[in-house]
């Protein structure tokens, strides 16, 4: 009996040992915050610390997203300058280690006070795990004291705060920051961007070295240069951007815009280059008789091509005409998913001497060019060939008679 016994609670601390192993070998993730009740007021930005953990045996990629009143710009952003807006954070398996981000919002102008519920979600990349945090944020009422506004000693000035370029290119601004201080202040740079867009600063003559922050002397200003990089594919459109710079309390802010245009990418070809068939770029003509040649042209880029006219340069004498004679549009090749074909008719001057020849056919848009070089070799007609043949007979003729009246004497 006693045996059994002793026999009956190993396997039931068997049992609860690899139970225990189970629960440990589970993924989980923490996520909170020390402070899930605030106090703020109408000119000031929330700024919350929000702390992720993985305490499971995986590294886990943990999606972000915030639910709240409308207005208030809710985002997470990374914790060090210059700030990011984020989306997700990846956690290593090392329940160590722990990764802090800031829950960030602004009450909008014009927002009544009272209390506003904000929900932080968390979730692995696969939607099996997921964590949320209710923020309660107290609005209070902006006092007469606060109505005053504060006087910065910091401040921001542009001469292109839009600047416009095609997809593919950065966008670069010059921003000009002063310190209206009587001392010396460290100015430390950050910048919000579209999702997927990169942001950084350098100083205006030195474009090779990154900075987040310089030093501003008393009463005295200095100039950082802001670029910002779209990502690839972006799609034409203004996308909103904002230039922060912060020293000591005062925060000063520039709202900018960045316009992104189609590409244009104007391409000629000839028929062997499109049907794999047809002519190439080394053609034959007929001196004094008219030869058609298929021209194929499209827009590899993402925006129409406007006013697409055509000409050629050609030796002295030659016709070159084109039909049709322009293109009012040539939209991207992605639309469209063919090429235009234009007819081009080629007539070498007549009696032109046999031998090759450079015909340049140019087509040109509003917003790019491009030119295709053909090599014309010319021949004779058959009519100047049947003079040729008409002579050498004339000649042989005649010799022949010469020799006869000579055999003769």
């Amino acid at each position: 009996m006693g045996m059994r016994s002793k026999t009956g609670w190993l396997g039931l601390i068997v049992l609860v040992l690899a139970n225990l192993s189970g629960v440990a070998a589970e993924r989980s993730f923490l996520f909170y915050t020390d402070y899930p009740s605030l106090v703020t007021s109408p000119d000031r930005e929330l700024s919350l610390d929000v702390v992720l953990q993985n305490t499971g045996p995986v590294a886990e990629t943990i999606l972000l997203k915030v639910e709240g009143p409308a207005g208030w710009n809710a985002r997470f952003e990374t914790g060090s300058y210059p700030t990011l807006q984020i989306g997700a954070v990846y956690l290593l398996a090392d329940p160590q280690k722990t990764a802090t981000v800031k829950f960030k919002a602004k009450p909008p102008t014009g927002a009544k006070p009272g209390v506003y519920i904000f929900t932080l979600t968390a979730t692995t990349a696969d939607n099996k795990l997921s964590q949320t945090i209710t923020v309660q944020v107290l609005l209070q009422a902006t006092t007469t004291a606060q109505e005053t506004p504060k006087e910065t000693k910091l401040t921001l000035s542009i001469t292109y705060p839009s600047v416009e370029n095609p997809a593919g290119k950065d966008f670069t601004y010059d921003i000009t920051i002063r310190n209206e201080a009587d001392t010396e202040r460290v100015v430390n740079l950050r910048a919000q961007v579209p999702p997927l867009w990169r942001g950084y600063f350098t100083p205006r003559w030195q474009t090779d070295t990154r900075i987040t922050s310089l030093k501003i002397g008393a009463n005295s200003s200095d100039t950082v240069r802001f670029v910002v990089t779209p990502p690839v594919g972006v799609e034409q459109g203004e996308y909103p951007l904002v230039f922060v710079a912060q020293a000591d309390g005062d925060t000063a802010s520039l709202n900018l815009k960045a316009v992104v245009t189609g590409t244009y990418d104007l391409r000629l070809a000839t028929e062997a280059e499109v049907t794999g068939k047809g002519d190439t770029r080394n053609i034959r003509a007929t001196e004094g008789r008219e030869r058609t040649f298929t021209l194929y042209l499209w827009n590899a880029g993402t925006a129409p091509l406007t006013n697409v006219s055509f000409y050629a340069t050609k030796p002295s004498g030659w016709e070159v005409t084109f039909l049709p004679e322009k293109l009012d549009e040539v939209q991207p090749l992605t639309l469209t998913a063919k090429p235009e074909k234009v007819m081009v008719k080629i007539k070498p001057v007549a009696r032109a001497i046999p031998g090759d020849y450079t015909v340049s056919l140019v087509a040109a848009a509003t917003q790019d060019r491009e030119q295709m070089d053909l090599r014309v070799t010319v021949g004779a007609s058959m009519g100047w060939g049947w003079v040729g043949v008409g002579v050498v007979v004339v000649v042989v003729a005649g010799l022949t008679g010469v020799f006869v009246r000579l055999g003769r004497r």
